[in-house]
Parts: structure tokens; sequence; C-alpha cells
């Protein structure tokens, strides 16, 4: 078994979205609207990254586990990325939800959707509305 199957059975931060989860947002946001998404932290069995290959959507999916190891706050979006799209892990939700926006101020990333449990997020060192 690989580091990612060992975590994604034993980590309870590795919750992974619903394919009718995935189908309703695509949906809700009109997801063949975009031109570039990025997945940060979808490996081969995310129903994200399955729905875009059925769409033939155009895309680049990372994850930590991930052959080349990309750690999504050293990665850098595909290049005229117009979507990052993602549930990541919600321990860490506060310090994604910062980089993100820094992505959206140094327009690396246009827009944005991230799964989150709002039950954890803490005041941030910036005053954003999420």
């Amino acid at each position: 078994m690989n580091t990612y199957e060992i975590d994604k059975n034993t980590n309870k931060d590795h919750v992974a979205t619903p394919r009718w989860v995935v189908e309703d947002i695509y949906d809700l946001i009109d997801i063949k609207s975009f031109k570039m998404i990025w997945f940060p932290f979808n490996n081969y069995d995310s129903h994200f990254k399955l729905k875009a290959d059925e769409l033939k959507l155009k895309y680049k999916a990372t994850h930590i586990f991930d052959d080349c190891g990309n750690d999504f706050f050293k990665t850098e979006p595909p290049v005229g990325c117009d979507l990052l799209i993602s549930n990541p892990p919600f321990a860490q939700q506060n310090e994604i939800i910062n980089h993100t926006f820094e992505l959206i101020e140094t327009r690396k990333n246009q827009s944005f959707l991230l799964i989150a449990s709002f039950i954890n997020i803490r005041n941030t060192n910036k005053s954003r509305n999420v």
C-alpha cells in the first residue's frame, strides 16, 4: 500500500467529496465556462478530477502525495488559472484560505471555490468575507 492509500485510510482530515456533490457544484458554477482549473488537493481518485475528465475540462491536479510531492503552499497554479477548486484538509483550512487569497491578490489565480468547515475557521490576520 502506498503512502497516499495509507493516509486516505488513517487520516481523519482526508475526507473525499462525494460525486453527487461535485456534480452539483459543477452545475452551480457552470464549470465548463472556466478555461484552466487547478485542483490542488486532488489525487487520482478525486471526483473533482474524474468528473473533469468526463467533461474534457482543461485542468491541473496536484497533491502532496503525487509523484512530484506538490505542496499547495509551494506549488504555483497553472498558467492562466481562472479557477482553483477543491476540498482541502480542514486542519489547515485557515492557512489555505489565506494563501488562496494571496494567489488572487498576486493575480496567479482569478477565482476559487473551497469546501470548508466554517466551524473551524478562525479570524485571520486580514479582514475578509469568507
